[in-house]
């Protein structure tokens, strides 16, 4: 039996147009892209719980930095009702916890923050690529009634269609759109978003609870992290200098602290002096 290649040719031509096109946008937009970029669609009822999340916890996060810690933790804890995946939350709850030596409760809601960091990372990403798809469709709009506005202006006819008005204020409609335009597409230009990595100080307030808790090693390893993510971060030294004195370990003391010190942390003189007198300088 003859196979017909004329009428099977455009076919598979078609398919694997289609196939090179996705490759490409995947290539050029990489995991944000279709089937590689996974997004969270929040229910309408998750989505205005997360809207009223995000009030309280700008509000606490306002208090939080004015040193109201009562005012800011019941504005946390409202947070977190809401929406209990609300990771900074946790995070601001943990130092309110620390600093009334409440240390088990603020381990708690550092170790809450830190297991939902992704999920709310990827709900923001998630977030911003739905903006950018309501943009594309504004675009789209904008677009369309400015071909026929255009079209209408060219054709004289000013009573008509869906824009009736004088030439003059068809004129103003056309150039409100234009400029419309050119500012989502100025917005469209934005890098395509991705999760952000834990910041480092979510590992440097594990560590400080892990140390009050008299958990050294695995305090250790919190603030080694956060240099880790961080390599700037001079409170973070300052403790691993601090450890490590405890641990009799005196040239590895000395070297975290000369590194708190060239990120700008302030040193103690003090310990530096113990440092020494303990290695026999």
């Amino acid at each position: 039996m003859k196979v017909n290649m004329k009428k099977i040719y455009p076919a598979v031509t078609r398919q694997f147009s289609l196939v090179l096109i996705v490759f490409i946008l995947a290539f050029l937009f990489g995991p944000h892209f279709g089937f590689g970029q996974k997004r969270f669609m929040l229910d309408q009822n998750e989505a205005q719980k997360f809207k009223l999340a995000k009030q309280l916890y700008q509000k606490g996060q306002q208090l939080f930095l004015k040193g109201k810690y009562a005012k800011a933790e019941k504005a946390f804890r409202d947070c977190l009702e809401k929406f209990p995946n609300y990771s900074d939350a946790d995070y601001y709850m943990s130092q309110i916890c620390y600093k009334r030596n409440d240390f088990l409760l603020a381990l708690q809601h550092i170790k809450n923050g830190k297991k939902n960091y992704k999920f709310m990372a990827d709900l923001g990403v998630s977030s911003q690529l739905e903006y950018m798809d309501s943009l594309r469709k504004q675009k789209q709009d904008l677009e369309e009634d400015l071909r026929n506005m255009k079209q209408q202006l060219s054709s004289g006819n000013f009573k008509g269609g869906a824009f009736s008005s004088t030439p003059t204020e068809l004129q103003g409609k056309i150039a409100s759109a234009e400029k419309s335009i050119l500012q989502i597409n100025e917005r469209l230009k934005s890098p395509i978003p991705t999760a952000s990595e834990m910041p480092a100080d979510y590992y440097y307030i594990h560590g400080n609870i892990l140390f009050k808790l008299k958990k050294y090693k695995e305090s250790l390893d919190q603030y080694l992290q956060a240099v880790k993510v961080n390599p700037n971060h001079g409170n973070a030294y300052n403790n691993l200098a601090n450890l490590n004195y405890m641990a009799r370990k005196y040239q590895r003391a000395l070297y975290y602290l000369e590194k708190a010190e060239s990120c700008g942390s302030k040193v103690n003189p003090k310990f530096r002096e113990a440092i020494y007198k303990a290695m026999g300088k």
